[in-house]
């Protein structure tokens, strides 16, 4: 499939570039216009030039169509997980398995912030997570836990012995608040102080 998608870039860079130089030598009158009205009207009235170029034509419709499935295939490969059931075959969106990565982790109450990308490999799934924790935690033990919570509900939910590695990436690790607490501004008054009026200021 990767050949095929390499031939496809290739295929669209060569019809791309060699319309590019055509366009070029047009404007900067490289060419003389009679020479090009020339080679028409010969291509036109000519059977055996018109049947190589309409062999030509057709030949590279065909090959559009091919790489053009074989890059949307591709595409799809990475956004989808597919399996065949007895009465048919099912694909899975990676987008909702995101989510539920997304959901399992954030049950945890260390976890205050997750982001969650899956890739679809050769060798099974990747999950590429970043989350926020708590400050009062044990890292080792807090990510051991959600990598194995992460694969056994990915395996349970897919129902294939599909191989899951799970990366856990620490963004930040913040403090707990304590409940009812706020942040003030050094310009703000103290609701308990009272008001004294002219405080602070001298003759």
């Amino acid at each position: 499939m990767k050949f095929m998608v390499r031939m496809a870039v290739l295929f669209y860079s060569t019809m791309i570039m060699f319309l590019g130089c055509l366009l070029i030598v047009l404007v900067m009158n490289w060419v003389s216009l009679t020479d090009v009205m020339t080679t028409l009207y010969v291509t036109y009235y000519d059977e055996k030039l018109r049947l190589i170029v309409g062999i030509v034509a057709v030949g590279l419709l065909v090959l559009n169509y091919f790489l053009a499935n074989a890059v949307s295939e591709f595409r799809l490969r990475g956004k989808n997980l597919a399996f065949d059931n007895p009465a048919g075959r099912v694909t899975l969106s990676v987008l909702a398995l995101e989510d539920l990565v997304r959901r399992v982790i954030s049950r945890t109450p260390e976890v205050k912030d997750v982001r969650s990308r899956i890739h679809i490999g050769k060798k099974g799934l990747k999950v590429h997570t970043r989350i926020v924790l708590n400050a009062d935690v044990n890292i080792p033990e807090t990510t051991a836990r959600l990598q194995d919570a992460v694969k056994r509900r990915l395996q349970d939910t897919i129902g294939l012995d599909e191989s899951v590695n799970v990366q856990i990436h620490v963004d930040k690790i913040i403090p707990n608040k304590p409940k009812g607490s706020k942040l003030r501004l050094p310009h703000e008054e103290d609701p308990a102080r009272p008001a004294v009026p002219f405080e602070g200021y001298r003759a």
